[in-house]
């Protein structure tokens, strides 16, 4: 049958009132379906003939829905099992990481107690220490005062006890013979000049330097002279100065006061600037210990220090280009 024609007869049934269904009203139902057959109508399908219809032809899905329902039956009771076997083992897992990771956490927290007793220990340790180091401080600086005031005591105790000396540079080695205390009398009234000593000179000791005997053709060593009195020693260094260059035997000699090696390096700053002064007929002194006295423009300059002693002359133009070049 026409699937159009059927939907047609299907919708003209379903108008017809609802006792058709009715055993009351069967035959007449009947008698009108044989009518349409008669004289060649098509006749109107029932709703209960349409049901069995329809319900006939899904009886084979029926069927075929009981089997899949059954196989997913079985699928989901799978599926739930493994799930039990995956959740047990998921909880076995989680179970041992955590215990794993709890065990990690309580070494952590271990570790990190006894780094925060270490370092307490440490800070403690570091405070002790700085409050120590503060004092050795303060101890160093009362102790380097001190020992700049008996270092400046020592080398003034050390010149004075040398302030009856002279030191005569110069003299060759062997000059004196085996009397050098004689050899140093002769020798000063025979530089400076016999006349210039009311009395002969009083000399307590003589002696060469003591370092090592320099070889031939080396510098000779220099001779050290204690005069008995100071006022000797003081016109000595006078005659020493006014008469300019002195020579002993054809050779050079220089006669200056014996100082402390400390006085001496002191000193010792000063040279080249002292040759510049020389150079430039600029007046000057060296006062003790070391203490340089520069005259100039009718006024009188003091210096302890060589480098603002240069500066001040090369910033007043005291020395020129040329004086430097000479």
């Amino acid at each position: 049958m026409d699937t159009k024609k059927t939907r047609k007869y299907t919708q003209k049934t379903i108008e017809i009132d609802s006792t058709i269904s009715s055993g009351e009203h069967g035959e007449a139902t009947k008698a009108k379906a044989n009518a349409s057959v008669e004289t060649g109508e098509e006749a109107p399908i029932s709703v209960g003939t349409l049901r069995a219809e329809i319900r006939a032809g899904l009886k084979p899905y029926e069927d075929s829905l009981d089997s899949i329902k059954n196989q997913l039956a079985c699928m989901h009771k799978g599926i739930s099992s493994d799930i039990s076997v995956l959740r047990e083992e998921a909880k076995a897992d989680i179970k041992a990481t955590r215990d794993e990771l709890m065990g990690k956490v309580e070494q952590l927290f271990t570790m990190q107690a006894e780094a925060a007793s270490t370092q307490k220990e440490m800070e403690k340790s570091l405070s002790d220490t700085t409050d120590r180091l503060t004092t050795l401080e303060k101890s160093y600086m009362s102790l380097k005062a001190d020992y700049k005031k008996l270092q400046e005591k020592c080398t003034d105790l050390e010149d004075t006890s040398r302030r009856q000396n002279i030191r005569i540079v110069g003299v060759a080695e062997g000059a004196e013979s085996n009397n050098i205390t004689g050899f140093a009398a002769k020798f000063l009234a025979e530089v400076l000049g016999a006349d210039n000593f009311d009395s002969p000179i009083v000399i307590d000791r003589a002696h060469r330097s003591l370092i090592s005997k320099p070889r031939s053709g080396e510098r000779p060593r220099p001779i050290i002279v204690r005069l008995h009195y100071f006022t000797e020693k003081e016109k000595i260094l006078k005659l020493s100065r006014n008469k300019g260059n002195l020579h002993f035997e054809g050779s050079p000699v220089y006669i200056f006061p014996d100082i402390s090696p400390e006085v001496g390096r002191m000193r010792a700053t000063f040279n080249q600037l002292k040759q510049k002064l020389r150079s430039a007929n600029i007046q000057y002194n060296l006062y003790y210990p070391a203490k340089l006295v520069i005259t100039a423009n009718g006024s009188r300059y003091t210096f302890t220090d060589a480098q603002a002693a240069e500066k001040f002359i090369l910033s007043n133009k005291l020395i020129t280009s040329e004086d430097e070049t000479e």
